[in-house]
């Protein structure tokens, strides 16, 4: 049910908002470097993706990437015709 999401922020993601994605996206991932820190985790739609990276801006961060790594609904092919 979902995608996942792969972003790159640059610099370090507040300790405070690492919990709370993890808290809130169940399979989060957020792994600092040294000038950046990598979050990846799935998403049930837009919206929530939106939700993630509206709390990352919040909080000062630049988004230096998002990419899609997978989509995991491959049951929602609806309007789609089946010949």
């Amino acid at each position: 049910m979902g995608s996942t999401y792969f972003m790159v922020v640059a610099g370090r993601v507040p300790s405070g908002l690492s919990h709370a994605v993890q808290d809130q996206f169940d399979d989060a991932r957020v792994a600092a470097g040294q000038s950046h820190t990598v979050v990846e985790c799935s998403v049930s739609d837009q919206s929530a993706l939106r939700v993630l990276l509206t709390q990352l801006w919040d909080v000062g961060c630049e988004v230096l990437l998002v990419s899609q790594v997978s989509n995991e609904n491959p049951r929602s092919h609806h309007g789609h015709d089946h010949h």
